[in-house]
């Protein structure tokens, strides 16, 4: 287990493994943008995927007060 916690951390890797990571978290970003974008697009799901987001946000926000 804890190779693996190293390896999500970066902790002891490579350069290659390092870009390897900033590249997956790019992409994620990427593709929760655009996700975003194309929910504000159609309205019928614009007020709940709004509402959703925003009920992510606090608990989200509330694990990180809780938790670190």
């Amino acid at each position: 287990m804890g190779i693996l916690n190293d390896l999500h951390k970066g902790r002891d890797t490579g350069s290659r493994w390092s870009w390897v990571i900033d590249i997956s978290a790019g992409l994620m970003v990427i593709v929760s943008l655009t996700g975003m974008i194309l929910m504000l697009y159609i309205k019928r799901k614009r007020v709940s995927g709004l509402i959703l987001a925003l009920l992510g946000l606090i608990l989200s926000y509330l694990i990180y007060l809780i938790w670190i």
